[in-house]
Formats: structure tokens, sequence, C-alpha cells
């Protein structure tokens, strides 16, 4: 597989494991897929008839996405197929099909133009919240939108599913439901501009073992050819444009160890996660929904770390009743049989994330009204409703509920005291609920780290969310290509907040979890083992690796890797450290994962 021109070496983000050699498939649509139509004002005749075809091309969309539900569940027997439940429920949104319908009476604008208005307003809130999975969920909304727009427009959409022979898609990016139409006896992975980990796309690509990429370089679609052979490496981020036949069998011995290596892993998925010598670091898992429960069980997980509850509220008319929350954590509860489940209450944005959430704009929403803020100062009432469904469900199992975004103690000490008075009330109504509920502070800014002290007398556990961490204590906002470089993690000055924390908690008895990507990233791992952090908190599909590192460690290798990396002088040098220790005692994974990391 000779390449046909000079071997060039791009850098992404691996966002699905494994290793693809093959010629490309540039993926270049016929039609932009959210392109604006003309502003077309129609006469007062025709207004019913531009609502008819409206609602026609919701009812031929929900019918394509209830078959593709269908195909995706028969084909990958996983909960995944329910990523689609949030496809189905923007078209059938009461507050979007209104706002249409009403811009089509009131304004007689044809409906291609009135669905485009409205629906761009939606996606642009979506896609300005500071919060990553968020802002993926704004992805979400533009597939479902292309494929109305498409059924407007009576035009067929651009296929991926009948490849002549084996390939890998490039494109600016793809769809959810594009990605789960891919063949995968002829798609052998992809790589994109757009996305990240926590995209719907970067997750089916997962299930469905595809090797992925995103974040490749912009200008890289337009000079590709179907004759350029490609290798992408889901373990480090490289994207290798017409290799050497050297680097391309390189690259093939290396994705037969990975095989073999994933392999492994796998039957290891009962092996206690502790140290040679004995120190236990829990591996728990993080979710987005309840359908991951399974995969998270198969891996090994000892509970879910971090369950994230921002899905509830998206793509909806009005916020969650009580009920709807307190059924999905009663299920979960007698799923995990007594392992622990640490809830994370709304984690919004400093700004409106759907139609209901009737929010004046901020100029900065980075710094302005996000997690507990948001709920303490804008929105008790839905504090209110989260918390007693979690004292009602907590009867049930081991249920934990964390806060997102504390920087004062007095933040805590407020939840406190609406637990207390929301115990009061359920006892009044003679409804069972928990009489003590684990509450524990994610550690996300610096003022929070700088005081865990005194945050440890009011909370029974920390966690800390260390892409946040990273964002605020690096002041980035990590979103922004431009200062991208700066995304450190390990950083002296970030591994000493995490130090700062551990031993607060030490001193106040209480546990401390990692939950952001650091705690997924094995090249980490002998750097937050040796500060000592009891839990790491990741997708199941990162556990594998990162137990393999921690049952190869010393306790005390670790944690002198962790005082040399914390009196380091760059971020670059504390991640040395670390890689070296990992090559000692995990040279499989870091052969797959460290190569080119600093």
């Amino acid at each position: 597989m000779d390449g046909l021109g000079r071997e060039q070496i791009f850098a992404a983000t691996p966002v699905s494991p494994g290793i693809a050699i093959g010629r490309a498939w540039p993926f270049r649509r016929s039609v932009e897929r959210n392109s604006a139509p003309e502003d077309r004002t129609v006469p007062p005749e025709a207004v019913d008839g531009e609502i008819a075809r409206f609602r026609q091309a919701r009812s031929d969309t929900r019918e394509e996405l209830t078959r593709l539900q269908q195909q995706l569940r028969e084909q990958l027997n996983s909960g995944e197929a329910e990523i689609f439940d949030a496809h189905l429920l923007i078209v059938d949104d009461h507050t979007l099909v209104n706002e249409v319908e009403n811009c089509i009476r009131n304004e007689r604008k044809s409906a291609d133009f009135a669905f485009h208005k409205v629906i761009t307003n939606y996606i642009s809130v979506l896609s300005a919240m500071p919060d990553e999975y968020l802002r993926e969920r704004a992805l979400d909304i533009r597939d479902v939108a292309a494929r109305i727009k498409a059924h407007l427009r009576h035009e067929e959409a651009d296929h991926l599913d009948h490849l002549s022979d084996r390939r890998i898609i490039v494109a600016t990016d793809l769809a959810p439901s594009e990605t789960a139409l891919l063949d995968r006896d002829k798609v052998l992975g992809f790589a994109i501009e757009s996305g990240s980990a926590t995209s719907h796309t970067a997750i089916l690509a997962r299930s469905m073992e595809l090797p992925a990429l995103t974040g490749i370089p912009p200008g890289l679609l337009d000079g590709l050819s179907a004759d350029d052979t490609l290798i992408i490496d889901g373990f480090t981020g490289k994207l290798i444009l017409n290799p050497e036949p050297r680097t391309a069998d390189t690259y093939r011995l290396k994705a037969e160890e990975a095989g073999r290596f994933y392999s492994n892993l796998r039957r290891e998925s009962m092996l206690m996660p502790e140290t040679a010598d004995g120190f236990l670091v829990q591996l728990a898992g993080n979710l987005d929904t309840d359908s991951g429960l399974k995969e998270l069980t198969q891996a090994g997980a000892c509970g879910v770390g971090l369950f994230r509850t921002e899905y509830l509220f998206l793509n909806r008319r009005t916020s969650p009743t009580e009920e709807e929350p307190f059924e999905i954590y009663k299920k979960m509860l007698s799923a995990t049989e007594g392992r622990p489940i640490v809830v994370r209450t709304l984690d919004a944005g400093g700004d409106k994330i759907v139609s209901h959430f009737d929010r004046t704009p901020e100029q900065n929403p980075f710094l302005g009204l996000r997690g507990i803020r948001l709920c303490l100062r804008e929105r008790p009432d839905l504090l209110r409703t989260q918390l007693r469904a979690l004292l009602r469900a907590g009867v049930f199992g081991n249920l934990k509920v964390m806060l997102p975004m504390v920087s004062c103690m007095a933040e805590v000490t407020e939840v406190r005291f609406l637990i207390a008075e929301l115990q009061k009330e359920l006892k009044r109504e003679k409804k069972e609920f928990v009489s003590r509920l684990s509450v524990g502070a994610m550690i996300e800014t610096p003022a929070a780290a700088l005081q865990t002290d005194r945050l440890a007398e009011v909370v029974d556990f920390f966690s800390l969310g260390t892409n946040d961490l990273v964002q605020y204590t690096m002041a980035i906002d990590r979103s922004n290509e431009r200062v991208a470089y700066l995304y450190q993690p390990s950083h002296p000055a970030i591994l000493e907040l995490i130090a700062r924390t551990v031993r607060a908690a030490r001193r106040h008895n209480i546990w401390v979890s990692v939950c952001g990507q650091m705690a997924a990233d094995p090249v980490y791992t002998p750097l937050l083992v040796g500060l000592g952090v009891h839990e790491l908190s990741m997708e199941a599909n990162a556990i594998g690796a990162v137990r393999r590192v921690v049952r190869g460690l010393y306790l005390h290798e670790a944690e002198a890797a962790a005082r040399a990396a914390l009196n380091a002088g760059s971020a670059e040098e504390a991640l040395a450290i670390s890689r070296a220790l990992l090559r000692k005692v995990a040279p499989q994974v870091a052969k797959l994962v460290a190569a080119d990391r600093d």
C-alpha cells in the first residue's frame, strides 16, 4: 500500500481508539446540510399549505429516525440507539413547532425560511454554552434540522452506506445519524474537523469500534483525493497522509498488538484496581443517560462516579417533574445492586438551554450564573425538584449528590439547609426519603481548591472536575483553538491544587474523586495515584487501560513521581516524569497512548 505522495503527519484529537490503514474517502456534501434558504414571503392563501408542508417534513423525519433507531438497536444490541430519543424529541418539540408555525402565519414566511430562522436560534444558544456536553447537543439539533430541511426541499441525502471498497471517511463533520448508517464492513474509521469525545458521533464510533479522530486541519479535506492513503491512530491522535511503506508496516504491527492488548484488558475486568503494594484506586464511570450502565458493569466499574442530569432538560417544552428523575434514579440503583451512583445537579451554563429557560443572555457566560449558582440564585425551583427526587430515590440504594461549580462554603451550606427543609416537607407528605443524603462539592474553581480545608467541614466528598479546573486556573477558554496550547492538565499549578484537595480530604477523613478527562488518560494515572486520589471516574472504554496502569504501580514510586512533578518547572517536564513511570509499569499502554504527548 505505497503512498502516492510525500508522507505528511497531522495532529488531531483521538475520540475512539484503534488503528485504521486504507484509502481515503473525502466526503463532500452536494448541498450544505444547514444552508440558509431564501427569505421568501408567501401570499395569504399559501400559508396553510406551507404549514402542511412543514408538518409533512416533520412526519417524514420522524419515520426516518425511527427506522434508523431500530436498525441501530438490531446491529449494536446496545443502549446507543437511545441517542435518537433526543432527536425524536426535537422533531416533536411543541415550543419549536409553535414558533415555526407562528412565523409562517404571522410573518407569512415560507416553511423553509421559518424553520431555518427558528432552529438557527436554538443552535446558536446551545453552541454558546460553556459546558462541552451541552455544546455538543447543538450537533444533534443540526442533524435533525438538516433532515427536516432536506424533506422540505425534497432532496435526497448524501449517503455513506454504499462504498464499493473499504475506506477511511474524511469530512468536515459527521452527524450522529450519518455515523449510525456507516457500513462497518466498508468503513475502516473516520477523521473529521469538528466534534469532541462527548459528541454522540464519537460515542457511536466507540460503540461501533471504529477508530476516529476529530479536530483535523480544516484545509486537509480540500486537497484530499480518493487515491490518497491514510493512517489514523485513535490512540494518539495522529493522522498520516500517504505514509511511507515502513510507516504503514509499523502501524499494521501496532494494530495487531492493540487488538491482542484490548482482548486481554477485557479479561481483566474482574481484577481489583489496586497498586502492587495494595493501594486501592476505585474506578467508576461517567454517564450522560442510564443506558450505559451495562457497559460500565462489563468494564468492571465500581459504580457511577458522575451521572450528568443535563439531558433531562434538553429538547423539551417544560422542565422535568420530580417523578421523571426519581424513576430513573430508582431504576439505576436497582441495576447497580448497592454500588454507588453520584448524581451531579444541573450543570447549566450562563445562557439559556432551551426555550423554557427564559433567561437574560450574559456577556461572559463562563463567569456568569453557572452550575449551583444558577440553581440557587435564579432557578431554586429546579434545585428543589432535583433534591426531592434524590432524597426519595436514595432509599433504594447508595445514592450521592454533588454540586457543580462550587466557589464558596455558603453555597454548600445553603444547599444543606434546603435539604433539611425538603426532608421535613417529605415527612409531612408521608413519603419515604433518606435521613442523610451524602453531599459532595465539585472542585472546579481555584477558589474552591484553595479553601478545601473549610469546604471539607460541610461536605462528604470532593470530586475534581479537572476540565474546568484547568480552564479557570490557566485563564483560558478550552474551546478556543488559539489558546489550546495552554490547556495543560500536568501544569504544576494544577497538580498543586489537586494535591491541596487530597491533603484537606485526608485531614477530614473524606474521599476524593477525579471525574474530568484527566482521569481517563493513562498518561496522567501515575501522577493522580501518587497524589493520593481515591477514585477515578471515566467512560467505560477507558477503564481497562487505567486499571492496567494502577496494577503496575508501586505507591511509593507514584508518590515520588508526583513530588517531582509538583516541583517541575513546566507542564512538559511534569508530563515527562509521568510518562517515564508509565513506560516502566505499563509499557503496552505507554506504547499505545503516550506517543508524542509532550
